[in-house]
């Protein structure tokens, strides 16, 4: 089954360059790496800063695109791992491994088959 695992960072605490910051990082890229020779990984990306964010929502057919940071929020979506994993536990535990759950948080999301999607989507009759 596939899980998304979303990157959350708190935008009070911003990427400084420190060392701490790069070890962070390496081992996220280091897990990309592991993930992907276990055969685990379908996507990781990490996002540009909030400021860069648009928001779009539509109303009365009109479209109002606003400059970020998005919806309220604590905390902001700093990037992604799309996993295809054998349960929910073992995205836990991926999730877990990362240095962001040890400063900011994550947060693991079964997706929906896009099978499922498609058949919920179709005409009844």
């Amino acid at each position: 089954m596939k899980y998304l695992l979303l990157i959350y960072q708190n935008p009070e605490a911003p990427w400084t360059g420190s060392d701490e910051d790069r070890a962070g990082l390496r081992e996220l890229v280091d897990l990309k790496w592991k993930l992907a020779e276990s055969g685990e990984l379908v996507d990781t990306q990490a996002l540009r800063l909030p400021e860069a964010t648009k928001v779009v929502r539509v109303r009365d057919g009109v479209p109002a695109v606003t400059d970020g940071p998005f919806i309220e929020a604590k905390e902001h979506l700093a990037g992604y791992f799309l996993v295809d994993c054998a349960s929910l536990d073992r995205a836990i535990e991926i999730a877990a491994s990362t240095p962001v759950a040890r400063t900011f948080a994550m947060e693991v999301r079964p997706v929906l088959d896009q099978a499922e999607v498609e058949a919920e989507a179709a005409p009844e009759g």
